[in-house]
């Protein structure tokens, strides 16, 4: 059985690296952490990755997508230094996350095999004198399968890019581009904010005032340097 990991202990260990606001006491909320170091994170917490729902995604990646922001889904049910995707959205165990923002390199889950993202294949081999035909012979694929590789057309498993490494060096391993969606106004519906305005300084809008509420929208909003508006008994078209 997998443990499950608490966004607090996550919270602690990102703080060490960080800016970061946990929402607490909220229910269904579409993220648990807001992150930010040379880019910003919001990240929701599972014990199963399966438990992640298409409408739950939906509204992390366009809150994320607002805020200029990389959705990220931590569970420890999955393996260890390798990103899965669920509905779109990064999965990963919370260690491999930390491994990623410490600038170190992870493989993908790709179709049912572990792929490593590659880089600069073609520079590399041709600074050892090599043929795309040697290449391929010493590390076992065809040499098409290298033309794909060095175009950004596919990548290598975890095994072939091993003796890729081994013949070519670490130069070549790259480091993984999170995506997200291009959403400039969105209704999220799922807390600590329901609509979500990208600006230059993003604008998050409550439809709520209670304490909590107040508190986790306010640390959200300082971590990621956006206005929180909270528009309980306002017209919410004029604020937006």
């Amino acid at each position: 059985m997998f443990g499950q990991i608490k966004s607090v202990e996550v919270g602690k260990k990102l703080e060490r690296l960080g800016n970061v606001a946990e929402v607490e006491k909220e229910k269904s909320r579409s993220f648990d952490i807001a992150f930010a170091e040379e880019r910003a994170y919001l990240i929701k917490v599972v014990g199963n990755i399966e438990s992640v729902s298409s409408e739950q995604a939906e509204a992390l990646k366009k809150s994320a997508s607002v805020v200029d922001a990389k959705p990220v889904v931590l569970s420890e049910s999955v393996k260890e230094g390798v990103i899965y995707r669920r509905h779109g959205i990064p999965v990963m165990k919370s260690k491999t996350f930390l491994q990623i923002v410490r600038g170190k390199n992870v493989a993908v889950a790709d179709r049912g095999c572990v792929k490593v993202p590659v880089k600069g294949v073609k520079k590399h081999r041709e600074k050892k004198g090599l043929s795309r035909g040697a290449l391929a012979r010493l590390v076992g694929v065809s040499k098409e399968m290298i033309r794909r590789y060095e175009e950004g057309e596919a990548h290598p498993s975890k095994e072939v890019a091993e003796k890729m490494v081994e013949i070519l060096g670490k130069g070549i391993v790259a480091r993984y581009e999170f995506k997200s969606m291009k959403v400039k106004k969105a209704f999220i519906g799922k807390g600590p904010f329901e609509i979500g305005i990208r600006k230059r300084k993003p604008i998050l809008v409550s439809l709520r005032d209670d304490d909590v509420r107040i508190r986790n929208l306010e640390n959200v909003g300082e971590v990621l340097k956006a206005k929180t508006v909270f528009a309980k008994d306002k017209n919410v078209d004029e604020i937006i």
